[in-house]
Order: structure tokens, then C-alpha cells, then sequence
């Protein structure tokens, strides 16, 4: 982190404080701070325990592809209410963190190496405010690719890891990204090839063709469907570049040379529904749990849930989800204090 940007990190922890000191309950407090990749814009929100309750550990959430992060809200509530801060943000060409709302699914020059360093930078801004206290990373969908190649780099700057809704590896990967490359040098970064969407994503709701949208496959509950459909930050095609960026993530997170592993003893924990179309089958899923044991960590675990689809934070039955997440965070405390 360059000088300007730690001041800055260091100036908002003084005003988020400054601005809910002593609050009677929770509190969300929404900014923008620069990249320190390209001084992109970068929407972030972080969020705080009420003063009854005790400040135990900080979790970062990061959030998936043609998403944002208030999808994440009420999840993020559940967990400043038992004792956690959260601190979330909008990946570049999300949400908050576009320059237009043309730039939805563009990753800009910095590309995903940039994402990864913004997600360094977002929890630099909760460390500062909670100095000493545990932090862990969870990570949904292409976040869970982005935690674990900032894992790859930074696993001395967490505490316990969540890889949720995991996409398998696919073996196609450095095509598409050729692929992505070309469409982006004929037709331009910006644009957004309808092929590459269909190779990616098209086989994801033939489980679910007789339901209503093409976004069943991400949810049970049809309420969450529609308004997903109905939301213009999620339901767009990515461009060129971000697609190129996608498929260059993805081979960063499962390779499994060039990790920095400081810290081999990191629990890391993976979770997905059963009827997620992302981990194509059980054994391509647990081929991703291996990929974290081949890199040296040595506490990787796994849960799949019955009947649920991509967003297991958000299907019918979220709360066993939301419990288990609470408790394995718990479980991670209590096993920090001991040492």
C-alpha cells in the first residue's frame, strides 16, 4: 500500500469512528476511497456492532460477479448483531465502482490484479479501526476466486478463510481467455460477446429450464430471482476485458505454484449448495478443496447443503447457512485465543 493511500486509510478510520461513536445499534457507514492500482473509485461500505455489543473480530466480505454489495446487507446485519464488523465493497466495474454504468463487467487497466489489490486496501481500512483483533475473508462466487488469489499473496493478513459458492476449475480456461483477448482487440474492451457468455454460462439453468428466469439457477426462492432480474447491477453481460480478466482469475486461484504460504495452518473452509450449477459435480468440487491442501494448508474443510443453488446466503433456508457460518467464525475465535 503506497504512502497516499495508507494516510487515507488512516484518516477514514478516524472519521468512520468520529462519525458512530457509542451508537445504540448497529451502524452502516458507506464511503468511496481511490484504488492503489489506478485511482478507480471504489464504493465501500463497512459496518459496526451496536456499544452493548462487544467488537469480537472482523469479517471482510467479498462479492460475486454482476452482483454488489448490498446483496450482502442483511447477511452483514446478522453479523454485527453477534459481535462482528463487516467491511464489504464493490469489486471494480460493479455496483458503486464504475465510472459509467457502461463500465458494468469492465475491470479497467488494473484488470483483476487490481481487484485483488483493492481487496487489500478495503481491509486495510477495518485493521486500522479494529487494530489486534482476529480477521477473517469470506469470498462468493468469482469472490471466492479473488480471496483465494489474494490468499495466494496476503494469507498473513487473515485469520480464517470462506470459500463460498466456489466455480470449478475449468479446463478451458486460458481459451477463453485468448478468446476474451481477441474480441476485445477487434471490437474493443467494452465489448460484450454474447458467445462467450453462452460457453461460460448457458449450460447453468438446464436443471432449472421449466422455471420462469434464466437466473434460476442462482436461487431457490423465486423472490430473490426477480429481483435480481429486475436489478440493473446484476443483470448484465460482462465485456471483453472483463471476461479476459475472469478466465486470468480463475487460473490465478487454482494454480498452485507461486503461493506465498506464511501461514500453512489457515483454516480454510469451503461451502456450495448441492444443486449449484458453478461446482459442475461433487467431484470437481472437492478437486478445489485439494487444489488449497496441494498449495500447503493444512485445515481445509468442507459442507454442501441439500437442495440449494448458487446464493446459499440468500435461498429459503439462509438462516442454517447464516448459523454456520456464525459458528464456524466462533469456532475460529476460540481456537485463536487459546494460542
Amino acid at each position: 500500500m503506497n504512502t497516499i493511500t495508507k494516510q487515507f486509510v488512516l484518516l477514514l478510520a478516524i472519521a468512520a469512528t468520529a462519525l458512530f461513536p457509542n451508537k445504540a445499534h448497529a451502524e452502516r457507514f458507506e464511503f468511496s476511497i481511490p484504488s492503489a492500482a489506478d485511482s478507480l473509485p471504489i464504493s465501500v461500505c463497512i459496518a459496526t456492532p451496536a456499544q452493548n455489543v462487544e467488537t469480537k473480530a472482523v469479517v471482510q466480505l467479498v462479492h460475486g460477479m454482476c452482483e454488489h454489495k448490498e446483496r450482502y446487507y442483511p447477511f452483514m446485519d446478522f453479523l454485527t448483531q453477534n459481535g462482528y464488523a463487516c467491511i464489504i465493497h464493490d469489486h471494480r466495474g460493479h455496483g458503486g465502482s464504475v465510472q459509467s454504468t457502461d463500465d458494468l463487467g469492465y475491470f479497467y487497466e488494473a484488470g483483476y490484479l487490481g481487484m485483488i489489490d483493492d481487496v487489500l486496501t478495503v481491509g486495510n481500512i477495518a485493521r486500522e479501526k479494529f487494530p489486534q483483533k482476529p480477521f477473517f475473508l469470506f469470498g462468493h462466487s468469482m469472490g471466492s476466486m479473488v480471496v483465494r488469489a489474494y490468499t495466494k499473496r496476503y494469507d498473513n493478513t487473515i485469520d480464517g478463510l470462506i470459500v463460498c459458492g466456489s466455480p470449478s476449475y475449468n479446463a478451458g480456461a486460458a481459451i477463453g481467455e485468448s478468446l476474451a483477448a481477441n474480441y476485445a482487440k477487434k471490437y474493443g474492451g467494452h465489448y460484450r460477446p454474447v458467445k462467450l457468455q453462452k460457453m461460460s454460462f448457458g449450460s447453468f439453468n438446464k436443471k432449472f429450464k421449466e422455471e420462469a428466469s434464466p437466473n434460476a439457477w442462482i436461487c431457490s426462492d423465486p423472490e430473490i430471482v426477480a429481483a435480481y432480474d429486475a436489478n440493473p447491477l446484476c443483470n448484465y453481460q460482462f465485456t471483453a476485458n472483463g471476461f479476459e480478466n475472469l478466465f486470468a482469475l480463475m487460473q490465478d486461484a487454482y494454480g498452485t505454484k507461486d503461493w506465498n504460504n506464511t501461514h500453512p495452518t489457515l483454516p480454510v473452509w469451503f461451502i456450495s449448495g448441492e444443486d449449484d450449477p458453478c461446482l459442475i459435480n461433487t467431484g470437481k468440487f472437492k478437486q478445489a478443496v485439494k487444489r488449497m491442501e496441494k498449495a500447503g494448508y493444512t485445515d481445509v474443510t468442507y459442507k454442501l447443503y441439500p437442495d440449494m443453488r448458487h446464493e446459499i446466503l440468500n435461498e429459503k433456508d439462509k438462516e442454517i447457512v447464516w448459523n454456520d457460518i456464525l459458528n464456524h467464525l466462533n469456532e475460529w475465535l476460540n481456537a485463536e485465543s487459546k494460542q
